[in-house]
């Protein structure tokens, strides 16, 4: 115990005159999931459906622990809490403009909007302050395999229905004595279901499209974003799920 009151200081100490911050190091997914009540294996048995609907309860009750903690250390930039005793803490998965999650709703989307149209310009700096990890690599790999011969125009027509959090998770990672700039110590991480029309086109450089769709082309996907909290940076892509996949994470709490 005493040995850890030791380091814990030390590493305090030495955040005040350390060019980096000793409080930002890397951290896994932690146990995001997609809820659902049925099992996505294929033959699945009525076990399969009923841990489906025990791992969807478990996801409902620490969505509502993450959100109350959230709530308690100025985890929703914005949002004015009187109380984290609060029914709002089951609402996670609210797409309305009152609900906490609104700011992260709006902040994850523009950073997928950001990160998309990167990808088509072929904006490595964006790409890179916009993902981390695995997804870092990915879509480096989509924007430098591109033609450069060619020109690509990505755009987003809209949203099928709202981009809407499913899961969220936060850990106390900072712990300093002080918070920079007044915010929070945690660390989220969120997994938001996106659904959209989106279209691409490509195009010589003399402006003769080459490559089209007629129609905008739905598209489902289920990315992971993580955000330090004291900190004012967009939120990062980290990772990504699919519906027919079970996830595979322990509980980090």
């Amino acid at each position: 115990m005493e040995d850890g009151v030791q380091q814990l200081e030390l590493i305090r100490a030495m955040g005040r005159s350390l060019t980096f911050d000793p409080w930002a190091q890397a951290v896994e997914t932690f146990d995001l999931h997609i809820p659902s009540y049925k099992s996505p294996r294929k033959n699945a048995t009525w076990r399969d459906h009923f841990s489906a609907v025990t791992q969807t309860g478990r996801n409902w009750f620490m969505n509502a622990k993450s959100m109350f903690q959230m709530a308690q250390d100025h985890g929703f930039s914005g949002v004015k809490i009187k109380s984290a005793w609060s029914p709002k803490i089951f609402s996670v998965r609210s797409t309305q403009d009152s609900a906490w999650v609104a700011p992260i709703r709006k902040g994850t989307l523009a950073s997928y909007i950001q990160l998309n149209q990167a990808v088509a310009d072929g904006d490595e700096k964006t790409i890179k302050r916009l993902t981390i990890n695995n997804e870092q690599q990915h879509f480096l790999s989509l924007a430098r395999n591109r033609d450069k011969s060619r020109v690509y125009l990505w755009k987003l027509h809209g949203e099928r229905t709202p981009c809407r959090v499913v899961s969220i998770r936060c850990a106390p990672t900072n712990l300093d004595v002080e918070v920079r700039n007044g915010g929070s110590r945690l660390i989220v991480q969120v997994l938001v279901r996106f659904d959209t029309l989106q279209s691409l086109e490509v195009y010589s450089k003399k402006g003769t499209l080459l490559t089209g769709q007629s129609e905008p082309k739905p598209v489902v996907e289920y990315l992971v974003f993580q955000k330090r909290m004291w900190y004012d940076t967009p939120w990062v892509v980290r990772d990504r799920f699919f519906e027919s996949v079970e996830a595979k994470f322990e509980s980090t709490f």
